[in-house]
């Protein structure tokens, strides 16, 4: 075992009790982020992208519906009654889920909508180069457009006959 190997461990360890420390002062805030953010963890199991997409559209909204009752919590009295107060409430499971819906639904919309306004640009970008093409065809003629002028165009370029010849 190297130096670095132990270091890491105790590293590791000390992180692991700090921790475990701040989370006992700090369990009816983690009680209501725990219960609130279950669809996050929902999502981040479900996701089976290298990106997390969902995961991070779901968790993004479901911490904003969290986060609201946290700073009750914070703000009123930190206790675990509380918390359980909080928790008891049917409008708080509304919200903090309600909020997760929303992430679900960017998700799954999303693409379609970024879909439709890159064809649309693609669109308008092929009309304006059908125009551009339109004007100089007008100024330079038919065969700026890759149209044949006279029969030294029809044949090959290597003095081979084509196919159909």
């Amino acid at each position: 075992m190297t130096t670095t190997s132990a270091s890491t461990a105790a590293t590791r360890t000390i992180f692991g009790l700090i921790v475990a420390v701040v989370g006992l002062f700090t369990l009816p805030t983690i009680l209501i982020l725990g219960l609130g953010m279950l669809p996050t963890v929902g999502a981040m199991i479900s996701d089976r992208r290298k990106e997390k997409y969902a995961t991070l559209c779901v968790g993004a909204m479901n911490f904003t519906g969290v986060l609201p009752f946290m700073i009750t919590l914070w703000t009123e009295d930190h206790s675990y009654e509380r918390a359980f107060q909080i928790i008891a409430d049917p409008f708080t499971w509304l919200v903090m889920y309600g909020a997760a819906a929303i992430g679900w639904s960017i998700y799954f919309v999303a693409p379609s909508i970024v879909g439709m306004f890159i064809g649309m640009r693609t669109e308008q970008r092929i009309q304006r180069l059908r125009r551009r093409q339109r004007d100089l065809v007008e100024e330079w003629g038919p065969g700026v457009a890759g149209g044949r002028r006279d029969e030294e165009d029809t044949k090959p370029a290597t003095g081979r006959p084509g196919r159909g010849q």
